[in-house]
């Protein structure tokens, strides 16, 4: 019989396959991140359409069948993440903190917050949190 996590898409048992399915997700955390950035600081799309464009643009990137809807929501989380200011994403290295913290937090609560609201919102809220956290240790 079959675990109730068997059923989703991509059950990671391994620490290759946690490995692997991470950096699916610091990728495609990373794509939505600098394109929504770039579009609305280099090109002065409005924050609001360059996430949108950058959903759009994720969802016909195609990834194998058995990492499920996973990296097109990564994606999008990332352009929830770039909607930031320039004074909070100052460069290659906070783009690069943002992404791997996005895709850490995604990857360890992708079976907790399954069919709540405001799931990658809160995944892009922290990982930028983070960053302004640190920023102000340091």
């Amino acid at each position: 019989m079959k675990t109730p996590c068997e059923n989703r898409a991509f059950f990671v048992s391994t620490k290759k396959e946690w490995f692997i399915f991470f950096l699916v997700k610091l990728v495609s955390f990373f794509f939505g991140t600098y394109l929504c950035f770039s579009l609305h600081h280099y090109f002065d799309v409005p924050v609001v359409l360059a996430a949108a464009f950058t959903g759009l643009v994720g969802s016909f990137w195609h990834w194998p069948k058995k990492y499920g809807n996973h990296p097109q929501a990564a994606i999008y989380a990332g352009a929830f993440a770039g909607m930031c200011s320039s004074a909070i994403i100052t460069g290659w290295e906070a783009l690069l903190f943002i992404s791997v913290v996005g895709a850490g937090v995604y990857t360890l609560t992708r079976n907790i917050f399954e069919g709540f609201g405001g799931r990658l919102g809160a995944i892009a809220f922290t990982a930028v949190s983070s960053l302004i956290f640190l920023r102000a240790l340091f």
